[in-house]
């Protein structure tokens, strides 16, 4: 079910909605730790890196993973991209192809495939069967998306995403807060990766200090995004519109780029759009003598007749804050796939 993110998870001072919410927290907490100790992992024979979130959305996961799997690549690995495939209810894997449509795989999976490639990306609930298929096909690494909190697979390296500004809101269980698991579940992660667009963000060579509620010691990194707008957006008046974890975000990066953004609509996350949501988008960009930009992820969503009408901003990795994560990772794999390989 889309979700629209709540503004009392991400507000300094815990309101009246969270602590009612709270023991549905409780609740929530339990059962995925319950089903964490009750799950049996099952090994690939090839290692498995994953990739996820402590919180729910908005941390850009997805270019993240798109940028990790390209950067992997580039050192030699023969990568495979494992996801579920949100809305597509697919329990059997595929292959992502240029022909693959959003209710087959749904828009995260063909956002991987657009950029990685045929033969890459593989869509299915059963992600064992996946894997079993990716390895057969010549795959020497396994990148497991929103795998953080999957446990059929075996993973050999936790990656967890976390947005710099927006953190860890309240630090509340969903659904009186934007947290997966509880807090202290942070630390089960290899690796904590700080993202962020606007503004400047910290770096382990600029402080030795750990970001609130990562253990001390531990490694952690931060890497940069930037918006890539199409020229002919420059000079025009721009009517916004996106569904995903936190919309402000895509907001705020439009007008840091010097864009004229004259509008705003917000939409739950992976809200797939019928004709009359553009329609009325239309009508409202019209009004306002402005053009619609969305997401490259919300694109896949769009009704086909529409999508001419319709300006993508790509969001990217800068690559030089990528360059101390990807060095890190290659450096633990190497070993990890010698191992494998032997055992």
């Amino acid at each position: 079910m889309p979700l629209t993110t709540p503004r009392f998870w991400y507000q300094s001072r815990r309101g009246w909605q969270a602590w009612l919410l709270l023991p549905l927290g409780w609740l929530y907490g339990a059962a995925v730790g319950l089903h964490r100790r009750s799950t049996r992992s099952w090994r690939c024979g090839v290692p498995v890196l994953s990739i996820g979130n402590l919180t729910l959305g908005g941390t850009g996961k997805t270019p993240l993973g798109i940028a990790l799997a390209q950067g992997l690549a580039a050192r030699g690995w023969r990568v495979a991209v494992l996801l579920r495939g949100y809305g597509a209810r697919r329990r059997q894997a595929c292959l992502v192809t240029a022909a693959s449509r959003f209710e087959e795989v749904g828009d995260e999976a063909l956002e991987y495939g657009q950029s990685l490639g045929e033969d890459v990306v593989w869509v299915g609930s059963n992600r064992r069967q996946s894997a079993k298929l990716a390895v057969a096909a010549g795959a020497d690494l396994i990148l497991l998306d929103d795998g953080l909190q999957h446990w059929p697979l075996a993973r050999d390296l936790d990656v967890s995403v976390l947005d710099a500004r927006h953190g860890l809101g309240n630090r509340w269980v969903f659904p009186a807060g934007p947290l997966r698991e509880p807090l202290r579940q942070l630390a089960r992660a290899d690796v904590l990766v700080l993202t962020g667009s606007a503004g400047p963000l910290a770096s382990p060579a600029a402080s030795q200090l750990a970001p609130p509620g990562w253990p001390a010691g531990k490694p952690w990194f931060a890497v940069r995004f930037c918006l890539e707008p199409p020229a002919h957006l420059l000079d025009s008046r721009l009517l916004a519109f996106c569904g995903i974890g936190l919309p402000e975000k895509f907001f705020a990066a439009l007008r840091a780029c010097g864009l004229q953004v004259v509008a705003t609509e917000s939409f739950p996350d992976h809200h797939v759009y019928a004709e009359s949501d553009l329609q009325r988008l239309l009508d409202l960009a019209h009004a306002n003598g402005a053009r619609l930009v969305t997401t490259v992820k919300d694109g896949q969503r769009l009704p086909p007749r529409f999508r001419d009408g319709v300006s993508l901003v790509p969001l990217r990795v800068e690559p030089a804050s990528l360059e101390p994560l990807l060095l890190w990772l290659d450096r633990r794999l190497v070993p990890l796939a010698g191992r494998l390989h032997h055992g």
